[in-house]
């Protein structure tokens, strides 16, 4: 498994299981409220859908992944600009989707 699907993955998975965790280890203010846990366990689903199509497709899905991930990172930073609560998390979310992009962009095997 290459390093991209692999974090999308992992992150997916615990997004989806344990929201309050990931929220409280990137310092989130909100960790607590169930909007933000609601919308943790959306971006866990789209991780796990991307990565579960990236390891069924292959490496026919890279740019669009790519893509993906950038756009995710492009909306964060309104968030994190227009709602001052969500800025850590925001900023946290578009920087892990700027690695995860990298990742894909990374030669490998």
């Amino acid at each position: 498994m290459r390093a991209a699907p692999g974090a999308r993955l992992g992150l997916g998975v615990g997004c989806l299981t344990s929201p309050r965790g990931v929220l409280a280890a990137v310092g989130s203010p909100d960790r607590d409220d169930p909007a933000t846990q609601v919308v943790t366990r959306l971006l866990g689903v789209r991780l796990v859908l991307q990565a579960t199509a990236d390891l069924v497709v292959g490496r026919r899905t890279r740019a669009l992944d790519v893509v993906v991930e950038l756009t995710h990172a492009a909306s964060m930073l309104p968030v994190a600009a227009h709602w001052p609560s969500h800025r850590r998390t925001a900023l946290v979310s578009a920087i892990v989707a700027g690695g995860i992009a990298a990742l894909d962009l990374w030669p490998g095997r």
